[in-house]
């Protein structure tokens, strides 16, 4: 059922809580939006980890987690996943017009042990999925990039001094043991 439709059926019927009925809005939202009150842990993990990745991107070098698109994509994928609710083109304006209209607390309350669960998940990827900004891991990137440089530059220098002509530039006091005592230096700095 559409969001503007369901809004517009709950105000055309008029439905309250009254003395007679405690519930009649909870009764009523039950019925029109089959909420199911559980749904499997997998599931919830897999809606955790696809609002994280939906709002997760590099910027420059470091990974920016935005967290108001993430909250409206959290809880359109909750109420998806609970009730019939179908979304337009345009879920922002489907969020308003049920906070708008005071139901979408009361929805969610219909499932909030559940809601509560998949929030902790969700905590959890955005946690994980960040893990990279850590400063160690930054720096950890940082020297191994500077290590692998340094290998190449090392690897150079080897090849020239393999190929350099000592005899040419030392003449007479020339030693191939000189030689080999340096290459076991540029090896060892690998």
């Amino acid at each position: 059922m559409l969001v503007t439709d369901f809004i517009k059926n709950f105000t055309d019927k008029k439905i309250m809580n009254t003395k007679i009925n405690d519930h009649a809005v909870s009764d009523y939202l039950k019925k029109e939006l089959e909420i199911k009150t559980y749904i499997p842990f997998r599931q919830k993990r897999e809606i955790a980890e696809m609002v994280v990745k939906q709002n997760t991107a590099w910027t420059d070098g470091i990974k920016k987690n935005d967290q108001i698109n993430q909250y409206i994509s959290f809880v359109v994928s909750m109420l998806s996943a609970h009730t019939n609710l179908e979304w337009s083109h345009d879920p922002v304006a489907d969020y308003d017009l049920l906070a708008e209209s005071g139901l979408l607390p009361q929805i969610i309350a219909e499932f909030q042990e559940s809601y509560s669960e998949c929030d902790i998940v969700l905590k959890m990827a955005v946690t994980m999925e960040l893990e990279d900004n850590n400063l160690s891991a930054i720096v950890g990137r940082f020297l191994n990039g500077i290590l692998t440089k340094i290998d190449g530059f090392s690897e150079t220098l080897k090849d020239k001094v393999d190929n350099f002509d000592f005899k040419g530039l030392l003449g007479g006091d020339f030693k191939k043991e000189d030689i080999a005592k340096l290459l076991s230096f540029l090896d060892k700095t690998k």
